[in-house]
């Protein structure tokens, strides 16, 4: 967007992007810095009253304002997340396409309260190095300048200018886990003598712990055998990176002890145990769909190859279709003399259970299995010195 300021601060009218907007405009001219406003109507008027206020502010200061509305509660129902999670990723996704639209950066006013709070939230979820490393100062878009200054401090350089803010009254109430730890837990573990101080400098150490992690290229095929003795840590971030983070590392240890074939996963990856290795498979968002390519040729006149059945014509009753191979499906493989189920064929080839998924049967008119691609046809239907004409059938993704 044409003349669009460079840095927009999120603000909520609470002290902590209050203190962060007027530092920003300390620094920075006045046309690089906007705000970012969100009304997730979840406080009834006061949700009204905060973009007042922020509107009010933006004009007296004479900066850029943009204001986004959201029905946070049917956002919520219908996406079956609590209203908390719900406001967080509406808030983000509207921040994530200005980012990537306009190449600009959006300033958080999280602070070293905050952090600390991030920390034991993390924690009671069994956090691993992702979660426990924290909020980072800087991150795709994302800056967050206050991160090492504490609440009090805050509110203390907002007094000493006369900055004005609004007090969310929700952030005395302890019906939100965050506010329990802040109002509660942390109080009391300082008042107990819990070195606090030491907490954010471990998560520094997550930090880099995680910067490491991310240095190590994330294979889709691991030997069970080397994937236990990776420290956990490595394997909750490989299930992170693969799509899998909400499994935890106690459900693939049971995987690894499962029969050859079995699989955990979810609507966008799945990993597989094969016997002795564990496969990771991205799943497509779309069903993948195949259609028959049907040609008739003289004998003779074209070259075979394994990946499409090449048949006699005048053994096939047509029409042709297709579909996925299932329990009970059976076929004359060419050189056998009796019948064998699809599944033990395959398995006797050592096709990879995450494989067997894809393969494809060819049925004529009366719903016989004529052949299985990639594998060849059926004794019955193949070519002999007899066959004049064939069929040379090709499966063509849609």
């Amino acid at each position: 967007m044409n003349n669009a300021p460079t840095y927009w601060v999120a603000c909520s009218g609470g002290v902590d992007s209050i203190v962060l907007l007027h530092l920003m405009l300390e620094t920075k001219n006045k046309n690089e810095v906007g705000i970012l406003h969100c009304n997730f109507h979840l406080r009834e008027q006061s949700s009204n009253e905060d973009e007042l206020f922020v509107r009010n502010l933006a004009r007296e200061l004479n900066v850029p304002i943009r204001v986004q509305d959201f029905d946070t509660k049917q956002y919520a129902k219908s996406h079956r997340l609590n209203t908390q999670l719900a406001a967080r990723e509406l808030r983000y996704n509207w921040f994530d396409q200005i980012i990537r639209e306009e190449q600009a950066v959006v300033l958080l006013g999280h602070h070293y309260d905050d952090q600390l709070e991030t920390f034991f939230l993390q924690l009671r979820r069994g956090g691993r190095v992702k979660g426990l490393s924290g909020m980072p100062e800087y991150r795709a878009g994302y800056l967050r300048p206050l991160l090492k200054h504490t609440k009090e401090e805050l509110i203390s350089l907002a007094q000493q200018h006369d900055w004005k803010w609004r007090e969310d009254v929700t952030n005395t109430s302890n019906d939100y886990t965050r506010n329990w730890y802040r109002n509660e837990v942390l109080p009391c573990l300082q008042s107990e003598g819990f070195p606090i101080h030491e907490v954010v400098p471990l998560m520094h150490s997550f930090q880099s712990v995680l910067c490491f992690l991310k240095s190590i290229k994330i294979p889709d095929s691991i030997l069970i055998e080397d994937w236990k003795s990776y420290p956990v840590w490595i394997q909750q971030h490989i299930l992170s990176e693969q799509g899998l983070g909400e499994y935890a590392v106690d459900e693939i240890a049971r995987l690894t002890k499962s029969e050859k074939g079995k699989f955990i996963g979810n609507d966008y990856a799945k990993v597989w145990n094969e016997g002795d290795a564990l496969v990771f498979v991205k799943e497509s968002s779309q069903a993948v769909e195949y259609k028959l390519a049907i040609s008739k040729h003289p004998t003779g006149t074209i070259k075979l190859n394994p990946s499409d059945l090449f048949l006699d014509t005048s053994k096939v009753k047509l029409p042709l279709t297709i579909r996925k191979w299932q329990a009970g499906d059976y076929f004359q493989p060419i050189g056998m003399k009796g019948l064998k189920s699809v599944g033990k064929f395959l398995r006797d080839r050592k096709v990879p259970a995450h494989q067997k998924e894809q393969v494809r049967i060819l049925l004529d008119s009366e719903n016989h299995i004529l052949g299985v691609f990639g594998f060849g046809v059926d004794e019955k239907y193949r070519l002999n010195n007899s066959t004049k004409e064939l069929f040379r059938v090709r499966l063509i993704k849609m």
